[in-house]
């Protein structure tokens, strides 16, 4: 890293550019997108300017280290280094026949430019900076430059300011690739970008000079998945593949429960239970949302907006959530699949609202729930309410029932459902009333 310190004033700033030595750098504190950042700087002159600039973007100010080579932006996901970008500073090339501000507005006519981050490239302005570096050149916007003159029009090589990329991954030094992957580890970021200033990014630092400038915790990715040359880069995976392990649950569980009654009963005995194993557990009902116990809202909470509060929660490893008809009616679920859904009862209760005039239209209703079940979860119906046994076929995934009339008592679909393999839950009569399945 360049040797550098933070000043306030101009006259701090020409002291520290005096403490380092240069060439120095002078650039904003909390800038982005090269902003505010003056480079090469040798004399006190230039320091003095360069501090009136930067204060435009920052109230704090970092003189610096020059260091000497191309600028490279290094991008490391999950400690790899997955891309390496050279990025080139805006610059035209001379034709011996035009001026400067002509050769800009000939580049400016490539369609991969366009305003901001709209297109891969940026298209190149002619500002009060542009000028300045021009004229620290000793040209300006009419010069006409040689054939085949390199003209650069600004200090920085960001794409934001109109410069290009060229991939360098396969060229980077296992020295330079090491440097960029303890400094992401050392800040602790999962992905960042790193600027690392190098003359010749195949040969180690340690041997040619150069090093880290900036670290980014929200780096860009265009100039790696399309650069101006080169080839492109597919970022986007790695990081997928660090969120999303091959093999690995990437979502938590959801239990799902509706019924005419005993839904928000049912909901708060689950997730009392699931507590008691040690599960932070997410739950909507009619009182309100908790995470692990603690109510964070209070309210009738048994719809889906309710349910995406909980899904969004990084804290909760398994979400349990009444499901009331009317959230189910207003806007779905809030979940595409669950991973067990469980009907209590199906009652004529509350018909003649919202169009559910009859017992078959609320059975329809409710049956969402089951009928969200994936392959591999588990349906549970009430094998006492003839209505919710009913809605069977509609039910995803393993079908299950509970039931109070065991023993003798049990009706013949169930012992047939049993006998075929399927599993049920039920109360045996007698003094030890047991459960059985």
């Amino acid at each position: 890293m360049p040797r550098g310190e933070v000043v306030r004033n101009a006259e701090d700033a020409l002291r520290a550019a005096e403490r380092i030595g240069y060439p120095v750098v002078v650039k904003p504190l909390d800038g982005n997108h090269g902003r505010g950042v003056s480079i090469d700087l040798t004399m006190a002159e230039e320091v003095a300017r360069a501090f009136v600039e930067a204060r435009e973007h920052s109230r704090r100010v970092i003189v610096e280290n020059c260091f000497k080579g191309r600028d490279h932006r290094i991008l490391v996901v999950n400690g790899e280094v997955v891309a390496v970008a050279e990025r080139v500073p805006a610059h035209v090339i001379g034709d011996g026949q035009r001026s400067i501000a002509a050769l800009v507005d000939e580049v400016n006519k490539d369609p991969r430019r366009g305003e901001g981050h709209e297109n891969i490239m940026t298209r190149i302005r002619i500002d009060d900076h542009s000028l300045g570096v021009l004229a620290k050149a000793g040209l300006d916007v009419d010069t006409v430059p040689t054939r085949g003159q390199v003209v650069y029009l600004c200090d920085t090589a960001n794409l934001s300011t109109g410069g290009t990329a060229v991939d360098r991954t396969d060229d980077i030094h296992p020295d330079n690739a090491l440097i960029a992957r303890r400094a992401a580890r050392a800040i602790g970021l999962d992905v960042a970008g790193i600027d690392f200033i190098a003359p010749n990014i195949a040969r180690s630092v340690h041997g040619t000079g150069g090093g880290i400038i900036e670290v980014n915790a929200a780096p860009s990715f265009r100039m790696h998945l399309q650069p101006s040359e080169g080839r492109p880069r597919n970022v986007a995976r790695p990081v997928m593949e660090m969120l999303f392990p091959r093999g690995k649950p990437t979502r938590i569980p959801i239990l799902a429960i509706t019924g005419t009654n005993g839904k928000s009963t049912t909901s708060r005995m689950i997730g009392h239970i699931l507590r008691a194993q040690g599960l932070n557990v997410g739950l909507t009902s009619t009182t309100g949302i908790y995470v692990n116990g603690d109510r964070i809202v209070e309210a009738d909470a048994s719809g889906p907006c309710s349910a995406r509060v909980v899904l969004r929660d990084p804290s909760v490893d398994i979400a349990v959530l009444e499901t009331a008809r009317g959230g189910i009616l207003r806007e779905g679920l809030g979940f595409p699949e669950c991973d067990v859904g469980l009907i209590t009862n199906i009652q004529p209760d509350h018909l003649g609202l919202k169009g559910i005039d009859t017992i078959e239209d609320l059975a329809w209703v409710k049956s969402i729930v089951v009928e969200a079940v994936h392959r591999n979860g588990t349906s549970i119906l009430n094998a006492d309410d003839p209505v919710s046994v009913s809605v069977r076929r509609r039910a995803g995934g393993r079908l299950g029932y509970f039931s109070l009339r065991g023993g003798a008592d049990m009706s013949d679909f169930l012992r047939e459902h049993i006998e075929d393999g399927g599993f049920a839950v039920m109360r045996e009569p007698g003094p030890s009333m047991a459960a059985r399945s």
